[in-house]
């Protein structure tokens, strides 16, 4: 046990990696021990020898209004498609997958059915995003910038796609341009702890926080979000103005 202690939770290691493995060892353990390529063996990490590390993925940082303009403004002299995708996630507070049919963690891709141009209604300036296993259906409304992105992506149409790679195809992950735009607003991003480091989620993130900063409530921050229960949003609730006290004074 010390062994194994010392090996996965050395200095360095993220407790997320620590945990994947972990669970791969014990799975390969148990595997050994089922199929008898192990005799009277015991797996010391199916009986809570080894605690498995908590895990923290609440992101705490998102980007100020000033940091996406410029992150923007980057972007479209950069790499256009990059830069129409950005403003999309962004004006939208949709995960990765919904938009691109592509997961934004590593190693799990086409887990959900990408953006299609039906989902789009330009008479109402709205974009419906379906129910998947992670989240309810809601439409999002559009404003004047996600609208132009919307028009000049529709002009430019490969598919029934809203937005792809350069064949048509689908995006498997974010582009190295948005990183690099990042990284040119805040310097050192790349080097900082995975809570506080600007990634292509923090694009949701920021979308909920401004919503939040903008007074609006829990509820319709839940229903913005596609959030399947309300625990996952209050992780906002502080950044709502707070006017209990000055109702208070008016009563």
């Amino acid at each position: 046990m010390k062994v194994l202690n010392k090996i996965f939770f050395a200095k360095g290691l993220e407790a997320q990696t620590v945990k994947h493995q972990l669970t791969l060892v014990r799975t390969i353990i148990n595997y050994a021990i089922k199929h008898d390529l192990v005799k009277n063996f015991m797996n010391p990490l199916a009986n809570g020898k080894v605690k498995m590390p908590d895990i923290d993925n609440k992101r705490q940082s998102y980007l100020t209004k000033e940091q996406a303009k410029e992150i923007l403004e980057i972007l479209r002299s950069l790499h256009p498609m990059t830069y129409h995708l950005t403003v999309l996630l962004l004006f939208t507070g949709a995960r990765f997958s919904e938009v691109t049919g592509a997961s934004s963690q590593k190693n799990k891709t086409g887990v959900e059915t990408p953006l299609r141009w039906s989902d789009v209604n330009f008479n109402n300036k709205t974009i419906y995003f379906k129910k998947t296993k992670n989240g309810n259906d809601r439409h999002i409304a559009m404003n004047d910038l996600l609208l132009r992105t919307m028009q000049y992506l529709y002009q430019n149409k490969m598919n029934d796609y809203v937005i792809t790679n350069s064949v048509g195809g689908i995006i498997l992950k974010m582009p190295d341009y948005f990183m690099t735009a990042v990284e040119s607003v805040i310097p050192g991003n790349k080097e900082r702890d995975s809570k506080y480091k600007i990634t292509a989620h923090s694009l949701r993130h920021t979308h909920a926080s401004w919503l939040a900063e903008a007074g609006l409530d829990i509820l319709q921050i839940k229903e913005q979000l596609g959030h399947k229960n309300i625990e996952m949003t209050m992780r906002y609730a502080h950044l709502i103005p707070n006017i209990r006290h000055e109702m208070t004074k008016k009563l």
